[in-house]
């Protein structure tokens, strides 16, 4: 019987596989939640706090950050040493592949949160995203920017879904709250699921079905072809609007791609889950992690990090971070 949240020993057994798990330092952060020039009517108010919210999620103890083995380290340049990445590298991924597959398996149990008429599904983002300019001398600057992206999905679907954003710093006016209404959630000229409800419902279920599917439309994009795959199937699961099975096939698309690797990490609010990830090579070893909840398979955040040194931020600093939510409310900003 689907259950709000895993069977205890289940989800301990999926934790257990990280405590020895071997991990790699990086990330990679394509531009998301960007509004085109046609955006949606919208209205600006000030910043406030009034909803009434009902957690879905039932309340998890902290887990403690396990000690893992560091497969690869600083090693001398030599033909030896490359041999051993090589391995690690591997094993890693075969490794992050089993632990998608159980997680895949686990979300099937879950019952996703659906609103009742007159009620809203609420996906709640808290990000903390970098923001590139540049300043009056022409030297490009990097600064971070605290945001939060309230989607607000109706039980109702002839009413419109509801965007609140607080863009922070960003915003052309601050301490203001963009507020845009828009059919199906097209609020910047676009589904905000990045694809129509017809599009996901005639992607296939099956794990390497889906993998061919994305694989196959491949057209030079992202730095390589792996990167593309990744990105683009994490892109659609970030948006927390996805069925159940849809979900899980995703995941086991993605214990398909080369490099894709596993820990345990916590999103932007400290909720700790899985971090699935993959480093970039190409792209000055940026590395991107999605970090889903073991006890209900959803995503709960992502991590972005440099692991070198670049565009002045430190190796191994966190340049992207956020935590997401689901609640069901019986109201929507106006």
């Amino acid at each position: 019987m689907n259950t709000a949240q895993f069977q205890a020993d289940r989800r301990d057994a999926l934790r257990r596989q990280l405590v020895e798990l071997p991990t790699l330092a990086g990330a990679e952060d394509p531009a998301r939640y960007r509004p085109g020039k046609d955006a949606h009517r919208h209205i600006l108010r000030s910043r406030q706090n009034n909803d009434s919210l009902v957690s879905l999620k039932a309340d998890t103890p902290a887990r403690p950050r396990p000690t893992r083995r560091v497969l690869l380290t600083a090693a001398a340049v030599t033909v030896g040493a490359l041999a051993v990445g090589q391995i690690g590298i591997t094993a890693q991924s075969a490794h992050a592949a089993g632990v998608l597959r159980a997680v895949a398996e686990q979300s099937m149990t879950f019952v996703d949160p659906v609103p009742a008429p007159g009620q809203y599904l609420l996906v709640h983002t808290h990000a903390n995203w970098r923001v590139s300019g540049v300043d009056q001398a022409g030297n490009m600057t990097n600064t971070m920017n605290v945001q939060t992206i309230d989607v607000y999905v109706p039980g109702n679907p002839e009413e419109d879904w509801v965007l609140e954003r607080d863009w922070g710093d960003a915003h052309p006016v601050p301490m203001e709250i963009e507020v845009t209404r828009a059919k199906d959630g097209y609020f910047y000229g676009g589904p905000w699921t990045l694809m129509t409800d017809n599009e996901l419902d005639a992607l296939p279920r099956d794990g390497q079905a889906l993998y061919d599917h994305f694989n196959s439309q491949y057209q030079g994009g992202s730095a390589s072809r792996d990167e593309n795959n990744f990105v683009r199937i994490t892109d659609i699961l970030r948006m927390g609007l996805i069925p159940a099975d849809l979900r899980a096939g995703l995941y086991k698309a993605l214990a398909l791609i080369p490099g894709v690797t596993a820990s345990e990490e916590a999103n932007f609010d400290g909720k700790v889950g899985i971090a699935i990830g993959r480093t970039e090579p190409l792209r000055a070893g940026q590395r991107a992690e999605m970090i889903i909840d073991p006890d209900t398979g959803l995503v709960i955040g992502e991590r972005t990090i440099m692991t070198y040194a670049a565009f002045g931020f430190g190796s191994n600093e966190v340049v992207g971070h956020t935590a997401i939510d689901y609640r069901i409310v019986d109201s929507a900003p106006q």
